[in-house]
């Protein structure tokens, strides 16, 4: 194939039907005549688990700024989130937040989301999606390689369950893998050098299960523990979801981590800084087995940095980075990689940009979100990774001042909860306008331990 067919309009594939491959499909579903989406799961047509989402029992958070970008890509997903039963949560007033320097006020705010299982925005994303004209889904097929010539992919295999090898000729090439993404593999394969990569894993383990809540139920919808660092190494959180249920997730560094042992899912919440989780489920109801996930590293596949790359082929979601999913960004840095594909693509398929370009466009916003997880991740004595540089020590001293503010003041929690929602980057928790405020509205750190939490305010 040449450079030039390369801008064709008629074939794409995506691999991979998560988030991040179920909504790139919607975008190039505007610009290519066919568009192949592959993956090695039979998907199924309710909002239920499935083998390839591993973590799909855990806590999975679509931060408001994930939301608002959800639904500018996919108008209407909300409203259909909502009537499928996913739950409308203020994140001022309705979400609980319980850190070292204590306890978040607690206030009617703008940050509106709503919460939901894995299984049902995947779901609600799928349907729309599979909807288009143009689309056709292959289940149960995995990628076995790609094949290319002259700066460009050329093709794919794709392997059936059965084992027949097909090859799919295409224009444009997604991979939306994920975690296990096997792209620096493919490019090797095809001559080109190897895949840099950056790890920070903090060693954390997570173990969840799901509930039904008692019927007095407490005045918050989501409550989050925070683990910010020593000498804490525990946290948890509990979200409510479709059909009135609590999701639980409890986490702890090296070997303070919970177990898959029912018997003791309770009693490894009785350990954490504040007993809020343990009493919310001492009168709740069990419904799941505890499923529990050492998976949890932040990874960075860094495409940027190859100086040659298939100008037709990227990486999107997981497979370019993933995160330690305590901070719930996956998903919603999965919808803004896409977000930032759909503005890229006009330009590519008039023949002017190579997707080197895009990888770059692509980890300068990784970076922000990078650097809020390895901030506080690499302060945990069980993390293994490159030393934390001078921006990540100054933000996470400016995110424990903001914390310590944000218990006072609620402007400063407002912050803190846009920044955590991804409505602003970091750099904006250093300027010389919020350091001043937070001098004006410093407080000592007071454990949550020591104070009961805040109320629901009054609407």
């Amino acid at each position: 194939m040449s450079a030039r067919r390369a801008t064709h309009r008629d074939h794409a594939l995506v691999f991979g039907a998560g988030i991040a491959g179920l909504t790139a499909a919607a975008v190039l579903a505007d610009h290519f005549a066919n568009v192949t989406l592959i993956d090695a799961d039979h998907l199924p047509e309710s909002p239920v688990r499935r083998p390839g989402v591993p973590q799909g029992d855990h806590i999975h958070g679509l931060l408001v700024g994930g939301q608002r970008t959800l639904e500018e890509l996919l108008p209407g997903i909300g409203a259909e989130l909502r009537q499928a039963g996913a739950v409308t949560v203020d994140m001022g007033a309705d979400f609980l937040l319980g850190t070292n320097c204590g306890w978040g006020t607690r206030f009617p705010s703008d940050l509106t989301g709503v919460t939901a299982s894995r299984a049902l925005f995947e779901w609600a994303i799928r349907r729309r999606v599979l909807a288009l004209p143009g689309l056709t889904l292959l289940q149960k097929h995995r990628v076995d390689g790609l094949t290319g010539g002259s700066g460009v992919v050329h093709a794919a295999r794709i392997r059936s369950s059965e084992g027949e090898v097909l090859t799919h000729e295409a224009d444009f090439f997604v991979d939306a893998t994920g975690r296990g993404s096997r792209a620096g593999h493919w490019l090797t394969e095809l001559g080109y050098p190897e895949l840099p990569q950056s790890t920070v894993d903090p060693h954390v383990t997570y173990a969840s299960r799901t509930y039904l809540p008692p019927r007095e139920a407490p005045d918050w919808l989501a409550c989050y523990l925070m683990v910010t660092g020593p000498p804490q190494t525990g946290g948890g959180s509990i979200a409510t979801i479709e059909g009135g249920r609590w999701i639980v997730t409890l986490n702890g560094l090296g070997p303070h981590g919970p177990t898959a042992d029912e018997a003791g899912f309770l009693p490894f919440a009785e350990t954490l800084p504040h007993p809020v989780i343990a009493e919310a489920l001492s009168s709740a109801q069990p419904l799941t087995p505890v499923i529990t996930t050492h998976a949890t590293a932040n990874r960075r596949r860094h495409v940027e940095r190859m100086l040659d790359q298939p100008a037709n082929f990227v990486l999107l979601g997981d497979s370019a980075c993933c995160f330690n999913p305590v901070y719930a960004q996956g998903m919603t840095a999965a919808v803004r990689s896409v977000a930032l594909l759909r503005a890229f693509l006009p330009q590519h398929l008039e023949g002017k940009v190579p997707a080197a370009r895009f990888h770059r466009q692509l980890a300068a916003m990784l970076d922000t979100y990078w650097l809020l997880a390895t901030a506080v991740d690499l302060r945990h004595p069980t993390t293994q990774g490159d030393p934390p540089g001078g921006l990540q020590r100054l933000l996470a001293t400016g995110l424990d001042r903001l914390l310590a503010a944000g218990t006072r003041d609620h402007h400063a929690q407002h912050v803190f909860l846009e920044a955590l929602n991804m409505l602003r980057g970091p750099a904006s928790l250093l300027s010389p306008q919020l350091a001043l405020r937070l001098l004006r509205a410093h407080t000592p750190r007071t454990p949550p331990t020591a104070c009961h939490p805040p109320p629901a305010p009054r609407r």
